[in-house]
């Protein structure tokens, strides 16, 4: 910690004696009509890397903070889709300011296209609704892979269960060379697997589907896409590695990967083994993400494709997965009920040993029109995608209940034992012809097919103190089941006059399923499991089937549109058992619903704004329906209501992102609404032995109303890359609850601000840090349950020093959480260190690193859960402190020439 302070200080002190002015000026074209958009930079004439970067604002006008350092010269450059890029050799000034007065740029009849620029690119550069990073200006480790690459980016965020966001916003796919990697729709193979140092670029666009791609359609998703560009050499690449690490405790990885990029084909092939808690890919550094229990996994898998999506295109992948998994875990929970309070401790362990075996393969075929003034073409795509399962699974519990004063009331334990098989297969065929802008028709018919077993046992038993009596509950069961689902749609879209769009839609789908469950109690005489249990038995047939007519309204009016749309639902269920007639049930739903979007856009669409609501209606399940009892839980029984109304949500969201190029700042901000008719609620009856009787029933008054904003600033100098991150959220959350013959309510109220700064100095030290602090307080409207409030604390920092031009490297990540309400018994708070010390050999083509898994054994698996009617402590067995030492060796070249491994980017690029 001290060496980066230290270096920290240095990497000031020489900032305040470098060369800094502002660089000012407009751009505009041979018209003399201002350029707004315009990416304006800087690079260094020593070595062409980029000191600084800006946008010009809508009066064409840049302004850059430049940090020159001890340099007299300096590279000014201009970049704007459809001119031609501007390059000219300036002069440091001796004073504080350069303008560059009127820049004008000519036309350029030939597209520019990336590969022109590419040498010479700025950091971030914006086109229209596209943030594109140029991977090379952001520093990585020599191991670090697509996720860490991620994790640089100015506004990019992934948090400790996965998700990634950009500028606040959720990420919903992830590709690489505009194909889907492995058949991922959320791209973790490549994430986890594709070297950081093979990409070139970054682009983060609005998702959308294949078809909104072809047509042209604008994105209503409001979610992001990356797009990861590998980089190529006259379009030609190939890469990859082999990881091998041993460690104390017997903890091991190992992992191959091979990549190859030629005329626009994809071929990985990856495949790996560990016992250190990783499903797929290799850990050079360990996050410090708490690992839940123990797991064993070997994976293999193959990709291969070809075609982007406005092209003809194949894709056919294959992933094998075996895994074996152990878990442990105590709780402590505390139950608030209107009447009765009371304690629970429990203790429980499992085991599931698994392997699975997932494949699919794609195929598109676009025919173009023969003029070339002809919009009309058509697309036809086929997904076939299938899966099969096998698992071997086990698990044991014990847990003992009290009266709050201490009385004791029941000791339960069960053991349970399962394995299965299943497989599925899924077909998705689509057709859409194109006959102009605005005007297509797309066709779609999607079937799904699945079989499944299991034979398990179950071994269950509750002594009840109040009775002084025992329930035991042993049985085994067989179960056969089997699906089959068949879907079609057709939306047709056509402009009626100019800005106005009619787009009717006809869905329909059927599905059934047969399934024999069959249960046999132990038999005492006999002592075998020959004794049918009707009660739980069942041997049914469910079929359900829904017809969706909808229309939507569009009109577009200058940088707004508004929309609006209705739809008229029929769902028939019938539900049939041999067994049992109680279960049959026959229903029919019927409802129209509601929605309306209108959505402001700016012609560069930096800044959106949106007002969207959305009528949702949830039917009850199958379960919550039938009127018989369910008493496969000898401690819960439940049973369902024939007269439960359907649930309808009513949906408000108001988005705002505004990107404010011109001072390399983004602000986004979303708030969302939703108020509950019909809510569906179990309604839970505690007895005094503790038992549960659950049914269900529909109440109004619930609601919750949800926000939050963020800002993201980021600096760049040819030493320097600076960004800052700040974010806010607030919800508040009005929910019902029914227990104990008690109606009440829950009002509870969350905030959650965030800070988190990424700072990189001369590629030496590489910082990053965050902090988050969340308070949540509950109050009730009944005197029954006392309200409740606490707070959580999370601090990450992680940070590495970079020595002797790259060949040593040191790095750290630690977490720190807080939980003050965390029981004390349990270790509310919890310090994870991770550390690792590397070295490059051989020309940078190995690395191998020393890495150390909580350093100070002071991570643990403590974690609280707050609700309406409980408060648990929860202690999960978890990974435990290792080191390991790794060994790595990458391969790889560029249009035949050796691929450079050098972690240190922007170096030795001339423009």
């Amino acid at each position: 910690m001290k060496n980066i302070l230290f270096f920290f200080a240095l990497s000031m002190s020489s900032m305040l004696f470098a060369q800094k002015f502002t660089l000012e000026g407009i751009v505009k074209d041979s018209d003399s009509l201002t350029l707004e958009a315009a990416t304006v930079y800087l690079q260094s004439i020593t070595d062409s890397v980029p000191i600084a970067y800006g946008i010009t604002n809508r009066e064409g006008r840049f302004s850059l903070q430049v940090n020159t350092y001890d340099e007299k010269k300096a590279i000014f450059n201009i970049a704007y889709m459809g001119y031609k890029p501007y390059r000219k050799d300036i002069n440091v000034p001796e004073g504080d300011e350069l303008n560059m007065g009127v820049v004008m740029l000519e036309d350029q009849t030939e597209t520019l296209t990336a590969v022109s620029i590419i040498a010479k690119a700025p950091p971030v550069v914006i086109k229209k609704d596209t943030i594109e990073y140029n991977a090379d200006s952001f520093k990585t480790l020599p191991n670090d892979k697509a996720e860490d690459l991620l994790k640089k980016l100015p506004g990019v965020e992934i948090d400790a269960d996965g998700l990634i966001t950009v500028n606040g916003i959720e990420v919903e796919a992830i590709n690489v060379d505009g194909m889907s990697f492995f058949g991922e729709k959320n791209g973790e193979i490549a994430l986890k697997n594709i070297p950081s140092n093979a990409i070139s670029k970054v682009q983060v666009t609005d998702y959308k589907t294949d078809n909104q791609k072809f047509t042209g359609e604008e994105s209503d998703s409001g979610t992001k896409e990356i797009n990861f560009k590998i980089k190529k050499g006259k379009n030609r690449a190939m890469f990859g590695d082999v990881k091998v690490g041993a460690g104390t405790d017997n903890k091991y990885q190992g992992n191959g990967n091979a990549f190859q990029v030629v005329d626009g084909k994809q071929l990985g092939i990856i495949a790996g083994t560990n016992n250190i808690n990783l499903s797929k890919g290799f850990n050079a550094l360990p996050n410090t993400d708490t690992s839940t229990g123990y797991l064993e996994s070997d994976f293999i898998g193959a990709n291969y494709s070809k075609g982007k999506w406005n092209e003809d295109r194949v894709n056919a992948n294959y992933n094998y997965s075996a895994q074996s998994r152990e878990t442990e875990q105590k709780s402590f929970r505390e139950n608030f009920l209107p009447d009765l309070n009371y304690l629970t401790d429990s203790e429980s362990s499992g085991f599931s040993d698994s392997d699975s075996h997932r494949g699919g393969a794609e195929l598109q075929f676009i025919k173009k029109p023969k003029s070339k003034n002809s919009k009309r073409r058509v697309r036809i795509s086929n997904k076939t995608n299938f899966n099969a399962s096998n698992s071997t699974s086990g698990s044991s519990s014990v847990s003992s209940s009290s009266y709050s004063d201490g009385t004791l009331v029941s000791d339960y334990s069960s053991l349970n034992q399962a394995t299965s098989s299943s497989y599925s297969l899924q077909n998705e065929f689509d057709v859409t012809p194109v006959f102009g802008s605005g005007h297509f028709l797309n066709i779609g018919l999607d079937t799904d097919f699945s079989k499944g077993n299991s034979d398990s046992k179950k071994y269950s038993e509750n002594i009840l103190y109040n009775n002084n009596e025992t329930v035991i509950q042993d049985q085994i069961t067989n179960r056969d089941n089997s699906s089959s689902r068949i879907g079609m749609n057709v939306f047709f879209m056509k402009e009626i006059f100019k800005g106005f769009r009619i787009m009717p839609r006809y869905s329909a789908n059927v599905s059934s399923s047969n399934t024999e469950n069959y249960i046999y109690d132990l038999n005492e005489e006999t002592e075998a499991y020959d004794s049918f249990n009707e009660i739980l038995s069942s041997d049914n047939k469910y079929i359900t089937s829904t017809i969706r007519p909808s229309l939507r309204l569009r009109y577009e009016f200058s940088d707004f549109r508004f929309e609006v749309e209705g739809a008229y639902t029929t769902t028939n269920r019938n539900y049939k058992d041999a067994i049992v007639d109680a279960r049959n049930f026959k229903r029919d739903f019927n409802y129209l619903t509601y929605s309306g979007r209108i959505r402001y856009r700016d012609e560069k669409g930096y800044k959106r704004i949106s007002l969207d609501y959305n009528q949702g209606v949830n039917l009850p399940s199958m379960s919550q329906l039938q009127p018989v009892e369910d008493v496969s839980n000898i401690t819960h029984i439940r049973v369902g209501n024939p007269d439960l109304a359907p649930q309808v949500d009513h949906n408000f969201r108001f988005r705002y992102q505004n990107n404010i190029a011109f001072h390399n700042i983004n602000i986004s901000g979303d708030a969302r609404a939703e108020f509950t008719q019909d809510k569906i609620l179990n309604a839970t009856l505690t007895d005094a032995d503790l038992n549960r009787y659950t049914t269900y029933t529909n109440l109004n008054g619930d609601y919750y109303l949800r926000g939050n904003a963020s800002v993201s600033k980021s600096y760049y100098n040819k030493k320097t890359n600076f960004n800052l991150n700040g974010s806010v959220m607030a919800s508040f959350d009005n929910s019902l609850s029914l227990q104990n013959g008690l109606k009440f309510t829950a009002q509870t109220t969350t905030l959650r601000p965030r800070i988190s700064v990424n700072c990189l100095y001369n590629e030496i030290i590489d910082v990053n840090a965050s902090y988050s602090y969340s308070t949540v307080e509950s109050v009730y409207d009944t005197d029954s349950l006392n309200d409740n409030s606490y707070f959580v604390q999370n601090l990450q920092f992680n940070a590495s020093i970079f020595f002797i031009k790259n060949v040593l490297f040191l790095s750290n990540k630690v977490s720190y959480r807080y939980n003050s309400r965390v029981g004390d018994d349990y270790d509310g708070d919890a310090v994870f260190w991770n550390a690792g010390l590397g070295a490059e050999l051989w020309d940078n083509k190995a690395t191998i690193t020393l890495v150390g898994y909580d350093v100070l054994g002071k991570n643990n698996g403590y974690r609280r859960t707050v609700t309406d009617t409980y408060i648990q402590d929860v202690e999960n067995r978890i990974l435990e402190q290792y080191f390991m030492l790794n060994f790595t060796y990458k391969f790889g070249s560029f249009a035949g020439q050796r691929m450079n491994f050098d972690s240190g980017r922007g170096r030795g690029r001339r423009g």
